[in-house]
């Protein structure tokens, strides 16, 4: 009887590991899935930089991007839209896009949306400072 009783005890707490496994596991699974989707590493201009008036607006991310479904916009002083050129695929997993003008002094955002090649959209800003000259 004893004997009984240790072995089904044994048998639930295998059991109860196994779920634990199991319930563990997706998180797990999220995880991983999170640490293969596209990021933006880095911009130019930086976020939060001041710098001259850019002629280029360039994101690098952890993998190209879809450049087919891939946007960028920036707005100014008065959240005024900036002309911006066609965006373009770059070097080192970037994407560009041709500042139209001179941009007067002030504070900037850039808006930038675009999918990763698993289809997962990412989406993000970059404020920046165009100072005086």
């Amino acid at each position: 009887m004893k004997r009984v009783v240790r072995m089904m005890a044994l048998v639930a707490a295998a059991g109860i590991a196994a779920g634990a496994a199991v319930a563990v596991r997706p998180a797990a699974v999220r995880a991983e899935a999170a640490a293969f989707h596209l990021h933006l590493l880095r911009s130019s201009p930086a976020a939060d930089s001041t710098v001259a008036s850019p002629a280029v607006v360039r994101l690098w991310f952890t993998e190209s991007p879809q450049v087919a479904v891939t946007s960028v916009r920036m707005t100014g002083p008065g959240d005024r839209a900036v002309r911006l050129g066609r965006v373009r695929a770059g070097a080192e997993h970037s994407v560009t896009a041709n500042v139209q003008g001179r941009l007067a002094p002030g504070r900037y955002t850039i808006a930038w949306r675009t999918m990763s090649r698993d289809g997962h959209p990412m989406h993000g800003t970059i404020p920046f400072t165009v100072a005086a000259r």
